[in-house]
């Protein structure tokens, strides 16, 4: 039985995680721009860099998400991968409890670190100066992405242990 809801978070992550992952095209281009300039040319930008963490940063937040849902993130594989998957959905089950908690903090402190950006202007206070708030809003959004997704996975699981059979492999 597929429920249309856990398929459109699936959707939106993906998506999210296909675009987010597009930014490393410029950040390619960009980092090789700045070792250029500050290895051959012996003229560092001021913004190159901190350009460079900016993107990477955010690409790695947003694409939360979409790593869970491909089931790329790490586990305890010596022990996970030799499990049925009716076990593997329990473990994932009962652990839910530590990803909730993790996730929520992480979304609301995000989000505080995001509105206290936006509420004071805050900038980095390196040279360049850029605003700190386009890379912290990307911190609640990259969290909500991961927990939605969490959602789905935990519902799934929850079905995987009351429906499948465990078979021994």
């Amino acid at each position: 039985m597929q429920i249309p809801f856990l398929n459109l978070i699936d959707r939106v992550n993906e998506w999210t995680g296909r675009i987010v992952s597009l930014w490393m095209i410029p950040l390619i281009f960009l980092m090789s721009f700045e070792v250029f300039m500050r290895y051959i040319l012996q003229s560092p930008t001021e913004w190159g860099t901190e350009m460079v963490a900016f993107i990477f940063a955010a690409y790695i937040l947003l694409g939360g998400g979409y790593t869970l849902l491909h089931g790329d993130h790490v586990n305890i594989n010596v022990f996970y991968n030799k499990q049925t998957p009716r076990r593997k959905a329990l473990f994932d089950s009962i652990t839910a409890v530590v990803f909730y908690l993790y996730t929520w903090v992480l979304f609301w402190e995000g989000s505080k670190f995001a509105w206290d950006a936006i509420i004071r202007n805050r900038h980095t206070g390196t040279d360049w100066n850029p605003p700190l708030y386009p890379l912290l809003i990307t911190l609640p959004i990259g969290a909500f992405l991961i927990l939605i997704q969490g959602t789905a996975k935990f519902i799934r699981d929850l079905k995987t242990v009351l429906t499948a059979k465990d078979r021994a492999k």
